[in-house]
């Protein structure tokens, strides 16, 4: 999860850079140095549409210079494939483009999500991901493939087990110079006094 965070934050950061302006994701707080650059004059506006498949938005950020910045927001569902398509658009006030394209299908113990970045150059970033829940196993893994513009690859597994008392939760993650770091993640609850105690170990190698 740290990882699909810090990817989504990736992206946001990079719209800042090539937009110039905060294309903050909705709800999105600006804080530190974009806090500080959304509080500089500028107007903002927004248009949402509903759509028989989805939704749309539209913003459109103008600066105290006059020049625009923009970002278009398409949500297409399709119920019968089990797909949810979110393609996303910049384009900043130096004219320079970008995109970001996710694909999510649902399958029979979980899911899969595709997402490809574009930046102006016109070099990708890709993530993949697959998450599978086992019910009677009690267990929920997610495996994480990450592809950044340069071609470093980066791959994250979790595993999640349920277990009487509680749960275990071991995570692998491998990073693009080929170190591992790993982290194990043990929960153990007592209903009658209704505290749980948690203990982690966390190893880097090499």
């Amino acid at each position: 999860m740290n990882r699909s965070v810090k990817f989504l934050g990736t992206l946001a950061a990079f719209a800042f850079l090539t937009t110039g302006v905060v294309l903050a994701r909705d709800g999105q707080r600006p804080r530190g140095s974009h806090a500080q650059r959304a509080s500089q004059p500028h107007t903002r506006t927004t248009e949402r549409q509903r759509t028989e498949t989805g939704r749309t938005r539209s913003d459109t950020w103008t600066g105290a210079d006059g020049k625009t910045a923009t970002r278009e927001v398409e949500v297409i569902n399709d119920k019968d494939a089990g797909t949810r398509t979110r393609d996303v658009e910049y384009t900043g006030p130096n004219g320079k483009t970008a995109s970001v394209e996710s694909v999510r299908t649902k399958t029979d113990d979980g899911f899969t999500r595709s997402t490809t970045v574009t930046n102006a150059q016109g070099e990708t970033a890709t993530r993949d991901v697959t998450v599978t829940r086992d019910q009677d196993a009690g267990t929920i893994t997610r495996d994480a493939n990450a592809t950044t513009f340069d071609g470093r690859t980066t791959s994250t597994s979790d595993v999640k087990q349920r277990t009487e008392d509680g749960y275990s939760r071991d995570t692998t993650h491998t990073r693009a110079d080929g170190s591992t770091h790993t982290r194990s993640v043990d929960v153990t609850c007592d209903k009658d006094t209704g505290k749980c105690d948690k203990q982690v170990k966390i190893d880097q190698s090499p």
